[in-house]
């Protein structure tokens, strides 16, 4: 079945060409700090040197090494927004397949709790929360973030979850004794994984920009470099006025390409999986 689904995904174009910037992204952001041992927080040479043999991506106001914070930042931004998608799409899965399986109060319940989180903006929330948090590490801003952002992962699955609840096979479960959980969570899931994979590859692009908006306005990991905390500091030291392409554009670019590559994953999963998009 998975190497089906496997030769078929690679058979659209798109798709290849999404995974492989994405593939190839990822293997920069592993091996790059590895090979390219160059310590990034350190003072490596002149303030705001041009990129040259030296310093392939130049330096920063302080001396810095650019191409070392890109790599460390490349990890460190995809760290975050793989850890951030999968705790927020366990809990929308979670929440919303009780919900759609139980129904009555639980389900009221459960999605009024999921209402407030879908009407309270992310953003702001994530920022209240942020800056009430002096030390502020991966973890911390991963779980900030995956805390807001699974709200329309569970509306959706709850709507899976009802249509599905209808099914033949569900009645049989039912006169076989199995319990509610187990048919809820391994009758009825397994045929929405598809689904539930592609709001986890979005949940993950759109971690990845809420962490760069959070640097951006300060609000970031207060350790190490993600790409958010490099365009922060451009930011600061006035990069863009003062025409220091070399600091904004490379992590920004990296960043762009990054979220749209898994955008159009997403994108040609869902033309995969679906027959009608598929017959186009």
């Amino acid at each position: 079945m998975v190497k089906e689904i496997l030769i078929g995904v690679f058979r659209i174009k798109k798709f290849v060409v999404s995974f492989s910037i994405l593939a190839s992204i990822i293997l920069i952001g592993v091996v790059g700090p590895i090979v390219y041992t160059v310590v990034p927080y350190k003072t490596v040479g002149p303030p705001e040197a041009k990129p040259s043999e030296t310093y392939p991506l130049g330096t920063d106001a302080y001396g810095r090494d650019l191409f070392a914070q890109v790599l460390n930042g490349i990890s460190t931004s995809i760290y975050i927004g793989f850890l951030s998608a999968i705790v927020g799409t366990a809990i929308g899965v979670v929440i919303g397949t009780i919900a759609g399986f139980k129904g009555g109060l639980v389900d009221d319940v459960l999605m009024v709790v999921t209402n407030i989180m879908m009407t309270f903006p992310a953003m702001l929330l994530m920022i209240l929360v942020a800056a009430y948090i002096e030390e502020r590490n991966v973890l911390y801003v991963a779980l900030i973030i995956s805390f807001t952002s699974w709200g329309w992962i569970a509306r959706g699955v709850r709507a899976q979850i009802m249509s599905l609840r209808e099914q033949q096979f569900v009645f049989m479960s039912r006169m076989a004794g199995l319990s509610d959980v187990k048919i809820a969570f391994a009758d009825l899931l397994p045929n929405m994984a598809s689904y539930v994979f592609m709001c986890f590859i979005l949940l993950t692009s759109a971690a990845m920009l809420a962490e760069a908006g959070l640097s951006m306005i300060g609000l970031g990991i207060t350790r190490g470099y993600s790409l958010g905390t490099i365009l922060f500091w451009a930011r600061m030291k006035e990069a863009v006025r003062r025409g220091l392409t070399w600091w904004f554009i490379p992590p920004g670019a990296i960043l762009v390409a990054i979220t749209t590559s898994l955008l159009v994953t997403a994108t040609a999963l869902d033309e995969y999986f679906s027959p009608r998009l598929r017959g186009r």
